[in-house]
């Protein structure tokens, strides 16, 4: 074999090497993805002795392996669980080992938290939050990473019927409420809007850069509280959906009008469907899945009406 051929042997294995390590990396991506959604369903579950039914949408911004969209249910003391759902900065590799960083941030917290109460018989969530918002920027630091991460904790806990939400939000984008009205009609109650009951509040979104600019005022996250009812849904999205746009029509995003314009038009159906359609119609308004330069993820959960 000549030394042209064997340069050319060695490439061709490098290449075929280099194939074989992303497709084992792509499927563990995808491995991992689909054990969290199967969990997340599980939780819900037995959701305090009611099958609560869950829709999950997840798509990569387009040539990604890995992302950064991430979302987990945490049962907590004294009945109450937390929602995480989060979007952290750009794709790929960086982005997923950021992702993997304010999970075992969350991690670390909660079984702190959950040894003081079994101690004190103390549960504060605004310190959860705030530990969990300290060893992540920790953990940032130590790595010396200039990535962030936007949170949204929302703490869940029922009363009568009717469940008490408590947002910790880390300039995360608030949920969206579906109700059913009495006489057939459909309310929508996007709360990144303001209303007379309603002020949406955010933090600052974690990062260790935004520790060392801000100081003490880092740490405070604000609490918005909001009810809903057996029977409502509630609708989780990244922005990577609304800001998705047609690259040959021009800045035209998806926008908050036309995602509301679906989950009302397909309120009621089972939540996998109305995800589905979501993100069919996102793709039907980008045009070609490369045009997708976002991480797109949804989880909408139904809150089973009295009886059912």
């Amino acid at each position: 074999m000549s030394v042209n051929e064997k340069k050319s042997q060695r490439r061709e294995d490098s290449v075929e090497s280099k194939l074989k390590r992303f497709s084992i990396l792509k499927a563990e991506a995808n491995t991992v993805r689909e054990k969290d959604k199967i969990l997340i369903r599980s939780l819900f579950q037995n959701f305090y002795q009611k099958q609560l039914t869950v829709g999950i949408g997840f798509q990569r911004a387009y040539g990604s392996i890995l992302a950064g969209d991430y979302f987990d249910l945490v049962k907590l003391p004294e009945n109450k669980y937390m929602f995480v759902f989060a979007d952290v900065s750009g794709h790929g590799l960086p982005a997923y080992t950021t992702l993997i960083r304010l999970r075992s941030a969350i991690t670390l917290a909660v079984k702190d938290m959950v040894r003081i109460h079994t101690t004190t018989g103390l549960l504060d969530t605004r310190l959860l939050v705030k530990d969990i918002s300290t060893k992540f920027t920790d953990i940032m630091d130590e790595a010396n990473s200039d990535d962030f991460a936007c949170v949204n904790f929302t703490i869940i806990d029922k009363e009568d019927g009717r469940f008490r939400l408590r947002f910790y939000n880390r300039s995360m984008l608030f949920p969206i409420v579906i109700r059913h009205g009495e006489d057939g009609s459909i309310h929508i109650f996007n709360l990144n809007q303001s209303r007379e009951d309603w002020d949406p509040q955010k933090g600052y979104l974690l990062g260790s850069d935004l520790r060392k600019l801000l100081g003490d005022t880092y740490l405070d996250t604000p609490v918005c509280e909001f009810t809903i009812y057996e029977g409502d849904s509630i609708f989780f999205y990244s922005d990577g959906i609304i800001e998705a746009y047609n690259h040959e029509k021009g800045p035209d995003e998806f926008g908050d009008d036309r995602l509301e314009n679906v989950l009302r038009d397909n309120a009621g159906l089972f939540p996998q469907i109305v995800v589905d359609e979501l993100f069919r119609k996102v793709y039907e308004f980008i045009g070609k899945p490369e045009y997708q330069k976002d991480d797109m993820t949804a989880v909408l959960i139904n809150f089973p009406s009295p009886g059912e």
